[in-house]
């Protein structure tokens, strides 16, 4: 694995670390999964994942939410937060790249009668503050890994938000998997920049966020080895053909056939960790 360092490169004129850049630098070194095209070709599949998934709950249960509020879901995907955001908050805006996740998101609020939600089919990098308004919190769930340049979208979040921020991103040692798939491929691998670089990038901004790892466990169910096969590509990038042999002989061997048919990998903890912070009676306005 390649490690992130500090060489000179990223190093301001006062000789300090340039954290936007070393977490620019290490994103763009990993496999891209930010079109809309790459996302909605997904959408689907990734719905089924995350019935599985309970890191959601997790994640809404530390949420503060009034009655009244308004709530900002930024690469809101399917909905796994917005909906149950949506049953407590006065409004959500639901943002995200692919049309098709969108699709599902408004699927589901139809069928649990939430009418409150409004979509928007744009990325955070997309859209200014202004566009988007100001909203009491504003979450952005698993959604900010993937963008290179993020200061400038730490500082637009913090602008739109009047209450708290959420975020969630990576924490150490958080490519394990990907990693590991690497080795067994003969590929280079590189290690996702993890979240102590934007605490750093946020305490630069004048905010002193709270940190908490997320305790949630995820097992990854498929119907079949092509399912989790499709699971592997998204996550480490496209295969040929004698790579597939390879992970296919790999996960006929790992995976665990459950009593209703379906494979899975052994539970693991997850690395994703929890920023979050409340807004100062500074006029944000400003």
């Amino acid at each position: 694995m390649n490690p992130i360092n500090t060489n000179e490169s990223l190093k301001n004129k006062d000789s300090e670390v340039n954290w936007n850049v070393l977490w620019k630098e290490a994103v763009e070194k990993l496999p891209k999964k930010t079109s809309s095209k790459s996302w909605d070709e997904i959408a689907p599949q990734f719905d089924e994942w995350m019935k599985k998934d309970d890191y959601p709950h997790e994640l809404v249960s530390k949420i503060k939410i009034e009655d009244g509020d308004t709530v900002l879901d930024i690469g809101c995907g399917n909905g796994v937060i917005t909906l149950p955001l949506a049953a407590k908050a006065s409004s959500v805006t639901a943002l995200d790249i692919s049309r098709k996740m969108l699709d599902i998101l408004q699927a589901k609020a139809a069928a649990q009668n939430l009418s409150n939600i409004k979509v928007i089919n744009k990325g955070i990098e997309d859209v200014e503050a202004r566009e988007i308004g100001y909203h009491d919190v504003v979450v952005a769930s698993r959604s900010l890994n993937g963008i290179a340049d993020i200061q400038p979208e730490l500082e637009k979040i913090n602008k739109i938000a009047r209450k708290y921020v959420y975020i969630t991103l990576w924490g150490v040692d958080n490519r394990k998997f990907e990693s590991e798939m690497a080795e067994l491929l003969g590929r280079e691998s590189y290690q996702h920049p993890d979240y102590t670089i934007v605490l750093n990038l946020l305490h630069e901004m004048g905010i002193h966020a709270n940190v908490e790892p997320m305790k949630s466990n995820t097992r990854n169910f498929y119907a079949t080895i092509e399912d989790a096969l499709d699971r592997i590509k998204w996550r480490i990038g496209d295969l040929n053909e004698e790579e597939k042999a390879i992970i296919t002989e790999h996960l006929e061997k790992s995976l665990t056939k459950n009593p209703d048919g379906s494979l899975s990998f052994s539970r693991s903890n997850s690395k994703w960790v929890l920023i979050w912070w409340e807004k100062s009676k500074v006029n944000n306005e400003n």
